[in-house]
Parts: C-alpha cells; sequence; structure tokens
C-alpha cells in the first residue's frame, strides 16, 4: 500500500504600504485563502510618517493565526517567505529588539541627510560604487537621520533590517538580507555583490550594522516554537528569505529571465527590465533609473524605474471625491473617449519618474474647462499615469544592456481596473501579459517559502509546477493612434514646461 502524504502548503506574506497582506497557496500554487489587514502607519506631518516594527508584527502573527484556521484538516504549512517595501528599516539591538520607529519608504525628511552624503562621497563615485544616486527614500539617507536626531537610541542599534527581513528574523530568530532589499539601501557594491566597505566609512557607519548577504529563498530555518504557539500554525514551517515586494511579484510572473519587463502597479509603480547584469553607464547615471540585483539559483539584474505614486494617486483622486466607489469613476471614465476632452494630468504627486529626476516637481491638470466632468478627469488621471509609465519604458529600453523588451509582464492590484490595463496597453502600443493572481507578490514569496523547504529544486522548476493563469490586453488601435500624438505633442513638453512653475512653488512653500 503506498503512504499517506501530507499534503504541503506554502505561505507568502506581503508587507505593503496601504496593508499587510498573507497568501496560503496549494503545492501547484492555487489559493486557499488570502487574510489582510491595513498597515499601521503613523502620520507625523505632510509627507512624514512611521511604522512601529511591534505593530506590523501583530498584524503578521493575526494574519498567519487567520490562515492557520484555513489549512484543510491533515495539510502541513511547510514554508513561509515575506516580500515588503524596499527601503523602510527596523534598528535592532543586542537582544533582537527594535530600536523606536521606522521612517516610511515615501518619507521625505531624509532629504538633507542624503544631499550631504553624496557632497560628501561624491555622486560619480557613489554610482560607480552603487549604481544609483543618494536618492532621499533609500535606506542609508534614514540611517543618518536617526544617527543625527536618535543619537541615544542609534548608538544601540547593532543590526538594520529592511521590513521583509525584519518579519522572518521575528519568525525564525535568523538575521540575512537579499540583494533585492540590499539593492535599496544604497550600501550594496553592486559589481561585488557585496556590502560597500567605503560607503559605509564615508558615512561613518560601522559595516557589522548589516546582515549577512544570503540568496533569495535561503532557508533560514524553522518557525520559532513560540510563534506556532501564537498561530496554530499546522507542522513544521521553515522560513525562507524574502525580498523586495516588486522583485518577488517578478518571481511569481515569471520576469526572471532576460528580455522580461515587469510592470508591476501597487501603490507605488515599478517598471523593471531583467538583465543579465548591472547596467552602470553615463546614460543611466544622468536618468536616474533605479538598478538593482537578485539572486536565486543564478545571478541576475534589473534596471527601472519607480512612479512613486501610483495607485497612491488613485487613491488620492478617489478621497478628494469623498471616497468615491471606485466602479462608479471608472465607469465615468471609461463613457469619456480617449483623451478626456482636452484633460491632461502630471502624475508628479511623490517627485518626478526617471528620466526626469526632480525632487521639485509637482502634479498638475491642464487643458481643464467649465465642461470638464469627475470622469474626465479620472480618466486623465489614468492617462496620465500610464504616459509617464510609457516614457520611463522608452527611456529604459534605450540603455545600453537593456534594449526593447521581448514581453511585457503586469502584476499587482491596479490590474483589476480593466479600464486602466487597456489605455496603458494602447499608449504602450504593446500587449500585455497580466498574471491573473492578484496576489502576485505574496505568491512569489509563498514560491521562496517553498524553495526554503524544498518542494523545488529551483524557481524555474516551481514556476513549470504551479497553475498561473495569464491574460492578454490588446491595444485598440484607434486609442493607439490617438494617444502616441498626444504623448509627442502634449504629454512628453508637459513636464519641462511645467518645470519653473513647480520649482517656484516648492521654494515658496518650503519653510522660512
Amino acid at each position: 500500500m503506498a503512504p499517506n502524504l501530507i499534503a504541503q502548503y506554502l505561505i507568502g506574506i506581503d508587507l505593503g504600504t496601504q496593508s499587510i497582506r498573507a497568501l496560503l497557496a496549494d503545492a501547484r500554487g492555487r489559493t486557499v485563502a488570502c487574510a489582510a489587514r491595513p498597515t499601521p502607519a503613523i502620520v507625523i506631518a505632510d509627507g512624514q510618517a512611521e511604522y512601529d516594527p511591534e505593530a506590523l508584527w501583530r498584524c503578521v502573527v493575526e494574519d498567519l493565526r487567520e490562515l492557520a484556521a484555513h489549512v484543510p484538516p491533515g495539510g502541513e504549512v511547510a514554508g513561509i517567505a515575506c516580500a515588503s517595501m524596499g527601503e523602510a528599516c527596523v534598528l535592532v539591538d543586542a537582544a533582537g529588539a527594535p530600536l523606536g520607529h521606522a521612517i516610511t519608504w515615501f518619507d521625505r525628511r531624509t532629504e538633507k541627510q542624503a544631499a550631504a552624503f553624496e557632497q560628501a562621497i561624491g555622486a560619480e563615485r557613489l554610482f560607480e560604487i552603487t549604481g544609483l544616486p543618494a536618492d532621499p527614500t533609500l535606506t542609508l539617507p534614514k540611517l543618518l537621520w536617526h544617527r543625527d536626531h536618535q543619537p541615544d537610541l542609534f548608538a544601540r542599534a547593532r543590526t538594520v533590517l529592511n521590513l521583509a527581513h525584519w518579519i522572518a528574523f521575528r519568525l525564525s530568530g535568523v538575521a540575512a538580507c537579499d540583494e533585492s532589499l540590499a539593492s535599496r539601501t544604497l550600501c550594496l557594491a553592486i559589481a561585488a555583490r557585496a556590502w560597500s566597505g567605503e560607503v559605509m566609512a564615508a558615512a561613518g557607519l560601522d559595516l557589522s550594522l548589516l546582515p549577512p548577504l544570503r540568496a533569495a529563498g535561503t532557508c533560514l530555518g524553522p518557525v520559532l516554537d513560540t510563534v506556532l504557539a501564537q498561530t496554530g500554525l499546522p507542522g513544521r514551517p521553515v522560513v525562507g528569505l524574502g525580498g523586495h515586494d516588486h522583485v518577488c511579484g517578478g518571481f511569481a510572473a515569471g520576469a526572471g529571465r532576460p528580455g522580461v519587463l515587469l510592470d508591476s502597479m501597487g501603490t507605488a509603480e515599478a517598471l523593471y527590465m531583467t538583465v543579465a547584469g548591472p547596467v552602470v553607464t553615463p546614460a543611466n547615471r544622468q536618468q536616474g533609473f533605479w538598478q538593482g540585483l537578485v539572486r536565486l539559483h543564478r545571478p541576475f539584474a534589473y534596471v527601472g524605474a519607480g512612479i512613486n505614486s501610483s495607485g497612491g494617486t488613485v487613491e488620492w483622486f478617489r478621497s478628494l471625491l469623498g471616497d468615491a466607489a471606485r466602479d462608479s469613476l471608472i465607469a465615468e471614465a471609461a463613457a469619456v473617449p480617449p483623451g478626456s476632452h482636452g484633460a491632461l494630468f502630471l502624475p508628479h504627486l511623490a517627485y518626478a519618474t526617471q528620466p526626469n529626476v526632480d525632487l521639485a516637481s509637482r502634479g498638475a491638470f491642464a487643458g481643464l474647462t467649465t465642461g470638464t466632468t469627475r470622469g474626465a478627469l479620472f480618466r486623465a488621471v489614468l492617462e496620465g499615469l500610464a504616459f509617464e509609465a510609457r516614457q520611463c519604458l522608452d527611456a529604459v529600453a534605450a540603455l545600453d544592456g537593456a534594449g526593447t523588451p521581448a514581453e511585457i509582464r503586469v502584476i499587482g492590484g491596479g490590474t483589476r481596473n480593466k479600464l486602466f490595463l487597456r489605455i496603458k496597453a494602447s499608449i504602450y502600443g504593446r500587449a500585455l501579459s497580466v498574471i491573473g493572481e492578484p496576489e502576485a507578490t505574496a505568491l512569489g514569496a509563498a514560491l521562496l517559502g517553498g524553495l526554503a523547504a524544498g518542494l523545488w529544486a529551483d524557481l524555474d522548476a516551481a514556476l513549470a509546477a504551479i497553475d498561473q493563469p495569464i491574460e492578454t490586453v490588446e491595444p485598440d488601435p484607434a486609442w493607439a493612434a490617438h494617444y502616441g500624438a498626444l504623448y509627442q505633442q502634449a504629454y512628453r513638453p508637459f513636464y519641462p514646461a511645467l518645470a519653473p512653475v513647480s520649482h517656484a512653488l516648492t521654494r515658496l512653500d518650503s519653510p522660512a
């Protein structure tokens, strides 16, 4: 008689800006259950917010407890991994406890530290080492802010962990960092694929603050007994090392091979091309694209851009209308022809997007008349976000080492808006391969948990074993023709024409 086989399940955690989500999937990647809680952010001031690391952990525990109840009788959870937003970090003391709050990735209070550090090390040298500019959202300026403003607390720090790795540490008791999140710290030497002693020395920071680098999917060890008792998870699951949310979503989408461009549509939007190696060129430095490393069973890299407020811009617009229903707004926008009756939107609510690196740029509507409806405005928001993404895509494709993508794969919560997808495909002039799993980031993390548990030999084997529905969204030929003219004649000149006004407004709005 054949032995009874225990059904194996996986859990992927997606620690995002809006919510902390956890997905329970079977060994074919099919969703069994999903749990979610709002991400508990503490708003300090306009553009400033923090996370209590213990509050984030409590949300994860509650998610896991909820999923434990959905594991079918006799089944076991084999592996768990976590993906998270990229730049926020937790300071951890010698006893493993968090020190104070984590500054959110989008917080602007670190601009002074970023500028001072770039001047100290030199912009060219910083780019040569890290492949990045001194963006204030990255982890290193946050560390410098803590040192400047909370010196007593900072002096007690022994380890710095990005949020996904903080959760993995709480699950397993082991501290480590994968290359995708290390790439968002400004502390990684991109050619050496190692922490940069030169960067840390220039910042006056101890290299020992940074945890060991390991490949994504590395087994960190079993879930701690105390966590099993808190959550009721069945079996003896192991913890896999997770990574950056957009990159983990790319794992589930099959974007881990050169030539695939991933469009990850979340609160922020990431557009990145998988490439064989880093793109450390003068053109990339000038245009400010972010890039990074990924290591699974094989190493590769990515280069791309991020719209800091994409789904966030949609929610901002809804909030202005008293939290108007999404479906109603989409229906109103769908009734408006392409071009939104002449309304145009610049989606720079949180900085300009590469290739226009400009921290002083601001969002704007143009072309409004007394006949402009809210449906036209909402369609203009969607079109503006798609135009901005098209500009990023075109500039990435022009980089040496990147080239025109062979395929565009799309994931994220924004894929639920079918009008937005049709607008995007038409503005790109390219078909989109939309991954059917709405929790692609959590699924990507779950696959890393499966790798840690030994369910598959590598990510390629995992992708071959799971069910993954993909929908193709084709451009509308008539829309594409109109959008092509609008992009060239109106959208591309929009930012340069408005930049002097934005700079003046930013200067006048700054505290004296």
